[in-house]
């Protein structure tokens, strides 16, 4: 059952994302933070471009979210927008892929070698005791694949950033300036997490991937042509904010 939360004044702080969450009330991206294209590629400063509404037209063109010349910096006026809608006081932030990488490579490899039949050959699989063992999260069988194919287990990739206001809500900038350094920061991570994990090969260094979030608090990746189609006017997409199918 949903519970009711009071709508926040201008003398009080919004509630966390988390909050209506946790009381299933509706909530979602603000149409001013659908307009962003996005990329996971340089500085904040020339990697956000905004487009004129929600949907992506390459014959529409977009405005810099930064716009800088000399010393003097001046952001998008989206920038000062609420994230959400209705707003919020925090976010607590993940990147799915990442979470998901050790359970996904451990599917591709778990069958590659088997200790007992293949001997050892460290430099390309190899078997032992994990350390930090969680047995509600961790495989039952032992021992526990460490290596296989001459790469390590990406062990316990996923964390998590909290995202905070700067003043009474959280704001595009707000969002932004604080994800993406921290998604830069996980770039290797990312791309190998989204390569071939059979072959162990992370994409191309030269791979131009999208920021993709569909909500806020979980952070997706597209290539620029997938997200270009996702993006686009006959896209059928689910609204986050009330959880209905709408074709824009």
């Amino acid at each position: 059952m949903s519970e009711d939360i009071p709508k926040p004044t201008d003398s009080t702080i919004s509630p966390a994302y988390e909050v209506y969450r946790e009381a299933q009330q509706p909530i979602g991206l603000s149409f001013d933070a659908q307009r962003l294209k996005w990329a996971l590629d340089g500085p904040l400063n020339r990697t956000i471009e905004v487009m004129q509404g929600i949907d992506y037209d390459a014959n529409i063109a977009t405005e810099p979210y930064c716009d800088q010349i000399a010393s003097n910096t001046t952001w998008y006026p989206v920038s000062q927008s609420p994230l959400t809608e209705p707003k919020t006081s925090s976010v607590i932030v993940h990147i799915d892929i990442l979470e998901d990488w050790e359970f996904q490579w451990l599917e591709m490899h778990r069958f590659c070698h088997d200790p007992e039949e293949n001997g050892e050959d460290p430099d390309e699989f190899l078997f032992g005791e994990l350390q930090d063992y969680d047995p509600d999260s961790d495989e039952v069988e032992e021992p526990h694949l460490l290596r296989c194919c001459g790469a390590n287990r990406p062990r316990k990739k996923g964390e998590t950033l909290l995202v905070k206001a700067s003043g009474a809500f959280l704001t595009i900038h707000d969002y932004v300036s604080a994800v993406h350094p921290w998604l830069l920061g996980r770039r290797e991570d990312i791309f190998g997490a989204e390569g071939d994990l059979k072959k162990n090969e992370p994409l191309a260094a030269d791979t131009k991937l999208m920021i993709s979030y569909g909500l806020p608090d979980q952070v997706n990746f597209e290539t620029v042509e997938d997200w270009r189609k996702s993006m686009s006017v006959d896209t059928v997409k689910i609204d986050s904010a009330d959880w209905r199918s709408s074709v824009f």
